[in-house]
């Protein structure tokens, strides 16, 4: 058995990394539709886009990139926070094997089988503080999880109000 930090670091930074990128690509078109706007409003009026509908739909185009990119920074933070979890996984099944003990998931546990006192001796001793290191583990990943939840789901409801609002506007 084998300890893991569930969870693709390597994947969710990719995910951020494109989200950022296609945030990166709206800002630049928000800034093509501002030039567009301004040139239009210094030439002379014709029939057209109505100006105020224009700007509503410029700032929801922004309210996306931010929310994208927002996104994809809080993917590649997890990552981060992923791999550092992984890594310290990784030591925390040398110390508990170096001891003679096992990682279940994030669990310290003995192995089946009858073992000399000595050995159980060294085992139990080093139990407790092996298990709170685990703990310390399934604690952060709780945390980077929460924190990216969080992040995701205010995305989530500022992107909504955005279609609504655009779906409004529509008629």
């Amino acid at each position: 058995m084998s300890g893991t930090v569930p969870g693709d670091p390597s994947g969710c930074s990719q995910l951020g990394a494109e989200l950022r990128s296609r945030a990166a690509e709206l800002l630049d078109l928000h800034a093509r539709l501002a030039e567009q706007q301004s040139a239009g409003s210094r030439g002379r009026r014709r029939a057209g886009p109505d100006p105020v509908l224009m700007e509503q739909h410029r700032l929801s185009l922004d309210t996306v990139a931010v929310r994208l990119d927002v996104a994809g920074a809080s993917l590649q933070l997890y990552a981060q926070e992923l791999a550092g979890l992984a890594e310290e996984v990784r030591r925390l099944e040398l110390a508990a094997s170096a001891v003679g003990l096992e990682l279940d998931g994030l669990r310290v546990v003995e192995p089946w089988g009858v073992a000399a006192p000595d050995v159980a001796r060294v085992r139990l001793d080093a139990l407790p503080e092996l298990q709170r290191r685990s703990e310390r583990v399934a604690s952060r990943l709780g945390r980077a999880r929460g924190s990216l939840r969080r992040a995701l789901d205010e995305g989530r409801a500022a992107l909504e109000d955005t279609a609504t609002g655009i779906r409004r506007s529509l008629g």
